[in-house]
C-alpha cells in the first residue's frame, strides 16, 4: 500500500505539481513550506518519505536533512533531496547529509515513482523486521546485538575486465570493505564457490543493459543473495528505461552518472549499514524465538508469539492509520482424519496445510498455529478487498489439491473454513486489541462453519 510523502518546497506550484503526481499514484501527500512547517508535520505525524527541497527560506536543506538523520525518532525515515541542479557536488553534500538519494528539477516522474517505490519497499521491510523484533523483546526472548566483525565483502559485475582493474584499482585504497570483481556473465557461477557479498555493484553496460538486469533478478530471486545490497551503476545519461527497471527489479540504490570512487564508497557504505543492521535483525528474531514460539509440527510461529505480535501489528496500524486483517481458519471435519486414519495422518495434513498457507501468503503476513487444527493470519497493511481475495484463495488451495499421504498411498480432501476480520472494524479497545480480533474473526468462523464449511465469512463492523 502507498505510504505518507511529506514534500517540504518553499515554492506552492512545487508543491501542487507533486502533490498531483503523487496523489495519481495513490500516495498520500502532506506539505510543507518551510523547515519549520517541516518539523511540526513530522512531530504530528511521522511520514513514510520525505521530499526534501535543498533551498528553503528559513533553513538550509542539507542541514535540516541532517537533522532529521540524526534523531532517533525519524533517522529511519528516507529522505529524498530536490534541487535545481544534481551535479556531483550536490549529491555528495546531500549523501553525507545522510540523503538517500538527489533528483534534479524539473523531476523526471518515472525515475521519481521507481525511486519512492524502491525507497518505500526497503523502508516497509525494515519496518516489519523491526517490529517482529520488538515482539520478541516484548516476550523477553531476545538478546542485544551483535557486533559483526568480519570485514564487509563487495563485489563488482561489469563486461569490461579493464574497468573492472581500474575501479577496484581506485576504491581500495579509500574504503574499509574487501573489494573483488567477476565479469557479468561469470558471476553467478562464482557466487556458488565463494562467500556471498554484502553488496554488488552492477555496472549496466549501454549497449546491453539486460545481461545485468538479468543478473539483479537472479539474485534477488535467491535464497542465499536475496538479503545483500544491489547498487546498480549506470554509465551516464541516456540510461532512464534502464534506471527504471533496475529499480523495480529490487536494486537498492542506483548510480545514474557513471563511476566516481567516492561517491560509490559512500553509497556501499550506506548499504553495507542497512544489510548489517537488517541481518542483526533477522538473527536475533531467528536464534531468540525459534525454540520458544515455533510450533514445532508446522514450523509455524505458535499462540505464544502470535497474540502480543497481533497486538503490535494493531498498534501500529492505529499509529499509522493503516486497515489490516485478521482470520482465523480452520480444518473442517479434521477429527473423522485422525480417527479413520490415525494421528499419523493427521499431522501429515496439517505439515501440507500449514506449507500451502504459508506459500500463498506475503512474507510480511503472520500465519500460526493456534490450535489443533487452527490458524491465525493477520495481513498487516490490506483493504478489505485484498484481505477478501486472499481468503478466498486459500480455501480455494486447500480445497484443489487433495493431501498426499504417501506411506500409505492415500489422496485426502481437505477443506478450510475461515473467518475474516478488518482491523479498522474493531477499534476501539487498544488494550485488547488481540482478544477482541481474535474473538471476531471466531465468531465469522462459526459462521463459516454453520453455513456449510469450506467458506469465508466477514465480521461486518457494528451498526
Amino acid at each position: 500500500m502507498p505510504g505518507k510523502i511529506l514534500i517540504v518546497d518553499s515554492v506552492s506550484t512545487n508543491r501542487i505539481v507533486l502533490k498531483v503526481k503523487l496523489s495519481s499514484a495513490f500516495y498520500e501527500v502532506v506539505q510543507a513550506a518551510s523547515a519549520k512547517e517541516a518539523i511540526d508535520a513530522i512531530r504530528a505525524d511521522l511520514p513514510d518519505l520525505i521530499l526534501l527541497s535543498v533551498d528553503l527560506p528559513d533553513d538550509d536543506g542539507l542541514r535540516l536533512c541532517g537533522m532529521i538523520k540524526t534523531s532517533p525518532e525519524t533517522r529511519d525515515i528516507p529522505i529524498v533531496l530536490l534541487s535545481p541542479k544534481s551535479d556531483r557536488d550536490i549529491r555528495m553534500a546531500a549523501l553525507k547529509a545522510g540523503a538517500d538519494d538527489v533528483l534534479g528539477k524539473p523531476v523526471d516522474d518515472l525515475v521519481m515513482l521507481a525511486r519512492l517505490r524502491s525507497l518505500l519497499r526497503a523502508r516497509d521491510t525494515a519496518d516489519e523486521m523491526r517490529l517482529r523484533e520488538g515482539t520478541a523483546r516484548v516476550l523477553g526472548f531476545a538478546e542485544d546485538m551483535r557486533v559483526f566483525a568480519n570485514q564487509a565483502r563487495v563485489l563488482i559485475v561489469s563486461r569490461d575486465r579493464q574497468a573492472l582493474r581500474r575501479w577496484s584499482a581506485l576504491l581500495k585504497p579509500i574504503v574499509p570493505f574487501g573489494i573483488t570483481t567477476e565479469i557479468t556473465g561469470e558471476a553467478l557461477r562464482g557466487m556458488s564457490k565463494n562467500p556471498v557479498p554484502d553488496v554488488f555493484v552492477i555496472a549496466l553496460d549501454r549497449t546491453t543493459p539486460d545481461d545485468g538486469l538479468r543478473l539483479l533478478a537472479e539474485i534477488r530471486a535467491r535464497s542465499t543473495t536475496r538479503h545483500a545490497g544491489i547498487l546498480v551503476m549506470l554509465s551516464g545519461g541516456g540510461q532512464r528505461d534502464a534506471l527504471v527497471d533496475a529499480l523495480d527489479l529490487g536494486a537498492n540504490d542506483v548510480m545514474a552518472d557513471g563511476f566516481d570512487p567516492e561517491e560509490l564508497a559512500l553509497r556501499v557504505s550506506t548499504q553495507i549499514q542497512h544489510k548489517r543492521m537488517a541481518d542483526r535483525l533477522r538473527e536475533n528474531v531467528r536464534d531468540g524465538l525459534r525454540a520458544a514460539v515455533i510450533d514445532p509440527l508446522t514450523g509455524l510461529f505458535n499462540r505464544r508469539y502470535a497474540i502480543p505480535h497481533l497486538a503490535r501489528i494493531a498498534e501500529h496500524a492505529q499509529t499509522h492509520g493503516r486497515n489490516f486483517a485478521v482470520m482465523v481458519a480452520d480444518l473442517d471435519h479434521f477429527k473423522q482424519i485422525n480417527d479413520n486414519y490415525g494421528h499419523a495422518a493427521g499431522d501429515a495434513v496439517l505439515v501440507e496445510v500449514a506449507r500451502r498457507l504459508r506459500d500463498n501468503l506475503r512474507a510480511s503476513d503472520l500465519v500460526a498455529r493456534i490450535g489443533g487444527e487452527e490458524f491465525l493470519i493477520a495481513m498487516p497493511d490490506t483493504t478489505r478487498q485484498e484481505a477478501q481475495a486472499a481468503a478466498g484463495r486459500l480455501c480455494e488451495t486447500i480445497r484443489d489439491i487433495p493431501v498426499r499421504i504417501a506411506e500409505r498411498d492415500l489422496q485426502l480432501p481437505i477443506t478450510v473454513s475461515i473467518g475474516l476480520v478488518m482491523g479498522k472494524d474493531c477499534a476501539g479497545v487498544p488494550d485488547r486489541a488481540a482478544a477482541a480480533l481474535l474473538d471476531r474473526a471466531d465468531q465469522a468462523l462459526y459462521g463459516s462453519k454453520s453455513h456449510g464449511r469450506d467458506q469465508v465469512t466477514l465480521s461486518l463492523p457494528a451498526a
